[in-house]
């Protein structure tokens, strides 16, 4: 809870927009740049981005996006509060649930990417109810799924058959799995992530000075950059020494061949940061990368007195409309892949033209995420799909005595 006096207190934290910026332009990286870095075929300056960008923003900035989730939950929070429990609870479902139904349209798109949002938003629904919690509750759940999310996701996909659709409850069991369990942003593992982001806000919020926050804000970036350093150099020796380690050989890739859960439970498995894999490694290194990237940007522009520009004003608007710029990312990605794949099918390319995948077409995007958040910063406007979701979720919210 913030006081009267907090520096925090009842207004939009600047550098949490611009943390939410960085994740999403990682995540646009990511899709677009790794899977040229072992693209024999692709020109040399993007195979040696998507090495950098694998290597970096690969698994930390989605990582980023869900700890952030649960920092926004903390914030929407803030005016809901008097509202009522219930309906503060029903409102962040509502919310999450839509957010899932975001995802599910535009996964018919064929992206060729990982959707993010409905596993997103189910995390959000199963995450909300901590905001009743006391922080230490929240920090051994937090604890327990950090420990054992991996290792279940591990356990489940290898005894897990799907129906393939045989049945309505069969299918339905498979979306649940999917969701849960065997997705590449597997819920169980994401929700650890919400709740470590609802402890930060909490530390944020709770500094009651410009000196605590930037005393807290400094601490967040410190441990964040040293344990994340740590890690990422840590397992890529382990790997490059195995012997050392008394680790079999395997090879630069496994690093890199995450998909929601460790490749087994080995306690080697477990113990090598795997992008994308949810183990205790995973988890660590790119939590410790979210405090980091949180804790500098409000140390850089909220620990002091605020400060504006346009420049400024169009990041922060752009990373305070997350929904519609990612939702933009996947409809611009999706529309350009399908018409590359239509060029070389029809002979019109004999390679996958530019504006697939590279430095290029993650430019093109980039200035129209900035494009965007140019309007919406000089209307003072929310993101379309930002607005629809506070116009639907206060309907929950409706005037009368708390619940």
């Amino acid at each position: 809870m913030t006081t009267p006096g907090a520096p925090l207190a009842g207004r939009r934290i600047i550098g949490i927009d611009l943390a939410r910026f960085a994740a999403i332009v990682g995540m646009m990286a990511a899709h677009l740049l790794v899977p040229l870095a072992a693209d024999p075929n692709a020109p040399p300056v993007d195979q040696l981005l998507g090495q950098m960008a694998r290597i970096t923003v690969s698994s930390t900035a989605a990582t980023t996006f869900a700890v952030l989730g649960g920092v926004s939950l903390v914030l929407l929070s803030r005016s809901m509060r008097r509202t009522g429990a219930l309906r503060m609870l029903s409102s962040l479902l509502l919310r999450g649930l839509l957010i899932s139904l975001v995802g599910a349209c535009l996964e018919p798109l064929h992206a060729p990417l990982s959707v993010v949002l409905t596993y997103y938003g189910v995390a959000l629904i199963l995450s909300a109810s901590a905001l009743l919690l006391p922080s230490w509750a929240i920090g051994s759940i937090a604890a327990v799924l950090w420990l054992s999310s991996g290792i279940i996701n591990a356990w489940l996909r290898v005894g897990f058959t799907p129906s393939n659709g045989q049945s309505w409850i069969g299918s339905l069991g498979d979306i649940t799995a999917d969701l849960l369990f065997t997705g590449p942003y597997a819920v169980l593992t994401w929700t650890g992530y919400m709740l470590v982001g609802i402890l930060v806000a909490q530390l944020l919020l709770g500094a009651r000075d410009r000196d605590a926050l930037r005393r807290i804000c400094l601490r967040l970036a410190i441990v964040g950059s040293t344990v994340y350093l740590l890690f990422t150099i840590g397992g890529r020796i382990a790997v490059a020494q195995p012997s050392w380690f008394g680790l079999p050989t395997s090879g630069d890739r496994i690093l890199y061949s995450g998909s929601g859960a460790p490749l087994g439970s080995e306690p080697w498995m477990l113990l090598l940061p795997i992008t994308h894999s949810g183990n205790p490694a995973d988890m660590v290194r790119t939590v410790a990368g979210a405090c980091f990237a949180i804790g500098l940007l409000v140390l850089l522009f909220d620990a002091r007195e605020p400060r504006g520009g346009v420049v400024l004003d169009t990041i922060r608007a752009a990373g305070a409309a997350p929904l519609t710029i990612y939702t933009v990312h996947v409809v611009v990605t999706a529309g350009l892949h399908h018409a590359a794949t239509y060029a070389v099918a029809s002979g019109a390319a004999a390679a996958p033209p530019w504006y697939d995948r590279g430095i290029g077409i993650l430019l093109l995007q980039l200035g129209l995420v900035l494009a965007i958040g140019a309007v919406l910063a000089m209307t003072r406007r929310r993101g379309p799909l930002e607005a629809a979701l506070a116009w639907a979720t206060a309907r929950v919210r409706s005037p009368g005595p708390p619940i």
